[in-house]
């Protein structure tokens, strides 16, 4: 199972990022050593999305992604 989609109890926290900070917010995932994964992907509305997934010292899920909610 993937450590990011998790069954049982645990806390998922999706925070909005803009295309142009992803980059960004892997180097910063990157030069503390942080684990993460990418998913890119077109959705249903042919709209290009990418998500960033990562823990926190808790074991809690954090997920940045850049589609704005309002358009999806």
């Amino acid at each position: 199972m993937d450590s990011y989609e998790q069954g049982g109890i645990h806390i998922h926290f999706a925070l909005h990022i803009k295309t142009e900070n992803f980059d960004s917010a892997i180097k910063v995932l990157n030069d503390a050593s942080i684990d993460h994964k990418v998913i890119e992907e077109v959705n249903i509305n042919m709209q290009k999305e990418k998500r960033l997934y990562f823990k926190d010292n808790e074991d809690n899920v954090i997920e940045f992604y850049t589609l704005d909610m309002r358009e999806d």
